[in-house]
């Protein structure tokens, strides 16, 4: 599962560089999501919604 994790994490770094600087949202939606995190088992349904932003440094 950390293997899924982790492509999922790369993928989404690569779309929100790509949507950088264009003002983009990105609305992630689940529906029974389930998380294991050692004996607490959880049933999630919702959505996230991440707000692309970057400004450049000035130099």
């Amino acid at each position: 599962m950390a293997e899924a994790v982790k492509g999922f994490g790369e993928t989404l770094t690569q779309l929100i560089d790509k949507l950088a600087g264009k003002g983009s949202d990105v609305k992630l939606s689940f529906q029974d999501l389930t998380l294991e995190i050692g004996m607490l088992k959880v049933k999630l349904n919702g959505s996230v919604v991440l707000d692309i932003l970057y400004v450049s440094e000035k130099k």
